[in-house]
């Protein structure tokens, strides 16, 4: 993520994570993990401020606890 080392300190970053991981057929908590961390981990390396945005979702295949468990995974991330 270049735009991280770019803005440095300067401005915050922000993410809006892909929501087909809450479309799929089966919901892969890890997926989710490891995609908010590597957005982390690139910020944390440069001092980045940053904010997560899930938006655009289409569906979350009757199963409107995925966005329960994707805000908990962003909590712990974030948290660490």
């Amino acid at each position: 993520m270049r735009g991280a080392e770019a803005i440095g300190r300067n401005y915050v970053f922000s993410r809006k994570p892909n929501p087909a991981f809450l479309a799929y057929e089966s919901f892969d908590p890890e997926q989710v993990r490891n995609d908010l961390l590597h957005t982390c981990t690139v910020c944390e390396k440069y001092g980045c401020p940053l904010e997560l945005i899930l938006k655009d979702i289409s569906t979350v295949r009757y199963h409107p606890e995925r966005l329960g468990q994707w805000a908990e995974i962003a909590m712990e991330v974030t948290q660490r």
